[in-house]
């Protein structure tokens, strides 16, 4: 049992992040990586029992040092094998939306010319035109200057010039 609270906790966690308004979906497919990585850690701690990301098991298991019981967390692992493996299977298609989340976290390191517009056709209808206004957005200097915050270019942006660009941030939001 408190191998499942914790296990709870750990998605309870996820899930409020993934709640909410105003979340570009690279936030929200960074969070379900995360997520996946954090999953394949706790399978490495469980396995040598490292216990510091179950607070309640790691109780079990101080209580059963106490009466010279070593904790098996064998089974734990396999459950956690298990729930990695329905993460893999049900968010596979997330990992098609890599190579636009580069887009949306920093648009001044794409490479328009050498690789083509990085946002999906299924998202944006009007792949040409999109090309065009991030070849003007990579070359405008004055929004260059705020590359750190991504939010900021948006925001600062001359958004006449680049509409499409402007729609598909929109769409984008939760």
């Amino acid at each position: 049992m408190s191998f499942c609270t914790d296990v709870v906790h750990h998605l309870a966690t996820l899930n409020m992040s993934l709640q909410g308004k105003n979340k570009f979906i690279n936030n929200l497919v960074q969070d379900i990586f995360s997520f996946q990585n954090k999953l394949k850690l706790f399978q490495r701690d469980l396995r040598t029992n490292y216990l510091n990301h179950f607070p309640y098991l790691k109780k079990v298991e101080d209580y059963l040092v106490g009466i010279e019981t070593k904790l098996n967390c064998e089974d734990y692992v396999q459950k956690l094998e298990c729930l990695s493996t329905h993460f893999e299977d049900r968010f596979k298609d997330l990992k098609l939306l890599k190579p636009w989340n580069a887009f949306l976290e920093n648009p001044f390191v794409i490479n328009v010319i050498e690789n083509g517009c990085p946002i999906l056709k299924s998202i944006s209808m009007d792949t040409a035109a999109l090309e065009i206004e991030l070849l003007e957005l990579l070359e405008d200097e004055g929004l260059k200057q705020f590359n750190t915050v991504v939010i900021l270019c948006w925001n600062f942006g001359n958004m006449c010039l680049l509409l499409n660009i402007h729609k598909l941030l929109f769409a984008l939001k939760s």
